[in-house]
């Protein structure tokens, strides 16, 4: 806090130019606040977790450092609360002597960031190998962060329930830049919007809140639907099953307004798998959709065309559909999905280097007799908008293997801990778990639409699920020695 507000102080805009009188008043305030605000991170490390937890997943730190010219928060927060590990570890008092936890994701996490290193010999740019690289070492930071912080059944539903907040603010502000028209006001960069293609020829603002893609937006609140829907089931106070409620409301109709094909998929494979998992009697499934059924008066009518144009992924339709009435989204993402296979059956075993799909996107392209008309938006960055063709194509299959070992131990360490805590009777714990299942599931089908600009949020749900393994092996271990 002191470093931001001392640089900001130095560079920010006009309104921060005060006299020196006023300055020399700023700074000190800027350094006490800074000064407290470590000290309570170091004091209270769970604090510093939940805000790392809230300044990730709301993008907060990037739009300061984009909005704003400031350091990086994230960065700061994530030394601070490492720092916090340490005392944890190695500190006084009470504090001395907690085990270092050392979860056993860890290791293909290490595995995928050194094949995203080795890439790096076949890449041409260098510098983008070295970006991706850096994103998941940064992952794996916090994913030893996570795993030492979250030591209890408590702590896990305060990560979950700051993960649910986080969304509720996202998205009452994509909401009310809807319901208000507000959609030339971007609320200090966390809503942000794109005029974008809907149906045929109509192009109407699609919110894409702290992020630069209103797919990527859906993507990551799709991912705690699920999360806010067990909240609401389970939550033993009115109080807390009324924010849940108000969080799944505001989560839902942002998606909606994001007209994310993939979102809206991914929201209802979640939902029903909820359904299914919760075992929903019939009763209390039509009171639930009577009780959502005001918000279908605020769904654009543009978004149920939106989704009718999915009905063109069909194999037996496709040929009723012609250059001129088929939806050029989807054209275009063939082409982009066409030229990672290419890629990939180049260069199969390290592919073309980590971050490199955009790099070698026009010489591919050109090679194919790809004209600038096959392309939307040409001579801008293009990507594969689809994770696994594109982890494929620029890392080969070493790194798909790699990869898929993450999503694999997530999935497992994500189901042990569901029958540790179902073992132990800790039914809510194991529910929770459930929901963070949910939330994987969401992020991994999003992904069949979608690339790795935004994988850092994938790292934090890999990080959570050791954590929520480890907290639940205590509390098996607890259950036994009962």
């Amino acid at each position: 806090m002191a470093i931001c507000v001392g640089y900001y102080a130095g560079h920010g805009p006009g309104w921060i130019d005060a006299p020196v009188s006023h300055l020399l008043l700023i700074l000190p305030i800027g350094l006490g606040v800074g000064a407290v605000g470590y000290w309570a991170v170091l004091k209270r490390p769970t604090a510093g977790l939940l805000m790392l937890v809230a300044l990730l997943y709301t993008n907060a730190s990037e739009i300061g450092v984009r909005n704003y010219g400031l350091p990086s928060l994230l960065q700061l927060l994530s030394l601070a609360t490492a720092a916090g590990v340490a005392i944890r570890l190695f500190g006084h008092g009470e504090r001395r002597g907690q085990r270092f936890i050392f979860d056993p994701l860890f290791v293909p996490l290490a595995v995928y960031a050194f094949v995203v290193f080795a890439s790096s010999l076949t890449a041409t740019n260098v510098g983008l190998s070295d970006e991706r690289l850096t994103e998941i070492l940064k992952g794996m930071l916090v994913f030893l962060v996570v795993t030492n912080l979250t030591r209890s059944e408590l702590t896990l539903r305060q990560v979950t329930w700051a993960l649910v907040l986080s969304g509720a603010f996202l998205a009452t502000i994509s909401v009310y830049q809807v319901l208000t028209n507000s959609l030339d006001q971007d609320f200090g960069g966390f809503g942000r919007t794109k005029i974008a293609e809907i149906v045929g020829e109509s192009r109407e603002p699609r919110i894409a809140g702290s992020l630069a893609d209103p797919n990527f937006y859906a993507q990551i609140l799709v991912v705690l639907a699920p999360l806010a829907l067990y909240r609401l089931w389970d939550e033993p106070r009115v109080s807390r099953k009324l924010v849940a409620g108000y969080a799944m409301a505001t989560i839902t109709l942002a998606i909606v307004f994001t007209y994310s094909r993939g979102g809206a998929i991914a929201l209802g494979l979640v939902l029903l798998l909820a359904v299914l998992h919760k075992r929903i009697s019939a009763k209390y499934f039509l009171l639930s959709a009577l009780a959502l059924a005001p918000l279908t008066l605020v769904v654009p009518q543009s978004f149920v065309g939106r989704l009718g144009t999915l009905v063109q992924l069909a194999p037996a339709s496709q040929e009723n559909f012609t250059p001129e009435n088929e939806d050029s989204s989807f054209r275009h993402r063939q082409i982009l999905m066409k030229l990672a296979v290419e890629m990939f059956e180049d260069q199969p075993v390290l592919g073309v280097g980590a971050g490199n799909y955009a790099e070698r996107f026009k010489e591919y392209s050109v090679r194919l007799g790809m004209t600038q008309r096959s392309f939307e938006n040409f001579g801008e960055a293009q990507f594969p908008h689809e994770l696994y063709l594109e982890i494929a194509a620029e890392t080969g299959i070493i790194g798909l293997i790699a990869f898929f070992a993450i999503v694999a131990g997530t999935l497992a360490s994500l189901w042990e801990a569901y029958q540790r805590f179902r073992n132990a009777g800790a039914l809510r714990s194991a529910n929770l778990v459930a929901s963070l299942t949910l939330g994987v599931v969401a992020f991994l089908a999003t992904s069949l639409f979608l690339h790795g600009t935004y994988i850092r949020y994938f790292w934090l749900l890999v990080a959570i699920a050791a954590a929520a393994r480890q907290v639940a092996r205590h509390a098996a271990a607890k259950s036994d020695d009962a």
